[in-house]
């Protein structure tokens, strides 16, 4: 058997340590890393501190300062009735790719799924979820008006909030499968989340697997008719990056783990978003759809479900589970009637609406892209 000599020994260290470039050195992933879901590398790689969400608010455009005319004002708003309070960033979507690029370099299959999406609508929806996991704080479509103050949104009185989203649809009658993909959605267009958060971590892993999974079948298909056939709530009906992926995963967060504190709210007002006036019955003084003693409709719940779309359908207030918060309908869509709600008013920058329903509305889409 050969025996290396001292003084070999002593070049090849040297040789190693000194000639070969640090790069080279590196320690090479554990196999944990290699074969763990992005989910799990998320976590490890991204550690999750507690505290709340940051004060930024995120929009960003495919073509960067180039916002269509008709929308610059409520972009210009986003900023000036939130500062100093909350930062506002404004991006361009190849300055968002740069800072992704950075923030999943150890995660390239990440950077990978992201490229593969073949629609600028799916990769828009997919990079929200990526760059508020990067970074933190509120994000918003540019094509969103808000009606009041960031800092006059609901937060709890105990925890800080550190992911928060509000009920899209939440349509309670036989024929919702008729008009909705989901009986109820949380939206995308305005949603907060603390930098790491995992329930974003889990989003992006889900996303990932489906698009590496599936990778031929979206590659061939036609994402310009398929994302031209909308649902009642003006969602593609075919799409993996939007509410409804959005929906099943949170539901999954929210089952997962064993929650310390839930606080519910009456729902004894029983307030609807309907699609059309003609699925009301009556109107209250605050502009609110009313049906009263409705059966909750829609599919089976698991039994070992403790949260669905029961928890939060006809909620008239904010649900918080431990340090996240699910606004009702009007915070992000607003009302059937308006203006009845808000008493005229174009908007509340001093709070001037603190009590009741109307009190949670917050902001809305716009729909004019």
């Amino acid at each position: 058997m050969f025996v290396a000599k001292p003084l070999l020994l002593s070049v090849l260290s040297f040789v190693l340590v000194v000639l070969v470039p640090s790069q080279y050195l590196k320690a090479a992933p554990k196999p944990v890393d290699l074969l763990a879901s992005t989910e799990h590398k998320l976590l490890q790689h991204h550690p999750f501190s507690d505290g709340a969400a940051e004060r930024t608010i995120w929009q960003f455009w495919e073509r960067g300062e180039l916002v269509p005319e008709n929308l610059k004002p409520f972009v210009e708003r986003w900023r000036d009735i939130n500062a100093p309070d909350y930062a506002h960033r404004f991006l361009g979507t190849l300055a968002v790719k740069k800072r992704v690029d950075v923030c999943f370099e150890n995660e390239p299959e990440v950077l990978r799924a992201l490229d593969l999406l073949p629609h600028e609508k799916l990769q828009h929806e997919f990079l929200k979820y990526l760059l508020i996991y990067c970074e933190g704080g509120l994000y918003a479509d540019i094509d969103t008006d808000i009606f009041k103050p960031v800092r006059h949104w609901f937060e709890p009185r105990v925890l800080n909030t550190q992911l928060l989203v509000g009920v899209q649809t939440d349509h309670n009658a036989e024929n919702w499968a008729e008009l909705y993909n989901r009986r109820l959605t949380f939206g995308t267009h305005i949603f907060v989340a603390k930098k790491h958060h995992p329930f974003l971590a889990k989003l992006i892993g889900r996303i990932v697997d489906y698009v590496h999974k599936n990778k031929a079948k979206i590659q061939a298909a036609n994402w310009e008719d398929r994302l031209l056939a909308l649902d009642a709530a003006s969602e593609p009906v075919a799409s993996f990056t939007g509410p409804s992926m959005f929906t099943d995963v949170l539901f999954e967060y929210l089952n997962s783990q064993d929650w310390k504190l839930v606080s519910s709210v009456f729902k004894e007002e029983q307030a609807y978003l309907f699609p059309n006036e003609a699925s009301a019955t009556k109107k209250d003084s605050v502009g609110r759809t009313e049906k009263q003693n409705m059966p909750v409709y829609g599919p089976e719940v698991p039994k070992n479900s403790k949260f669905s779309y029961k928890t939060f359908s006809m909620a008239v207030g904010p649900v918080q589970i431990d340090s996240t918060v699910i606004l009702p309908p009007i915070s992000f869509n607003g009302l059937l009637d308006l203006n009845d709600a808000t008493g005229g008013l174009q908007y509340d920058n001093d709070n001037s609406i603190s009590r009741g329903y109307a009190s949670l509305y917050y902001a809305r889409k716009l729909n004019e892209i």
